[in-house]
């Protein structure tokens, strides 16, 4: 692996770790509670949560057989 590959991986984590910091994160989240939108996020949450749990169970059980 290269030096700039690690690099990449590291900042990669840390973002993931400090996501909810992000100012983005953070224009979205106040977007959904200054509008009411809490229950539609929660139920889009719910849908993309389910698609990625898929997923991982797919990547899994072809990785046991």
């Amino acid at each position: 692996m290269s030096k700039a590959e690690n690099t990449e991986k590291a900042t990669d984590s840390i973002n993931i770790k400090n996501f909810r910091g992000n100012t983005d994160i953070e224009n979205f989240y106040r977007y959904i509670h200054e509008n009411g939108l809490r229950r539609e996020a929660f139920i889009l949450m719910e849908y993309a949560i389910g698609k990625v749990a898929k997923v991982k169970k797919t990547r899994k059980a072809k990785t046991l057989q």
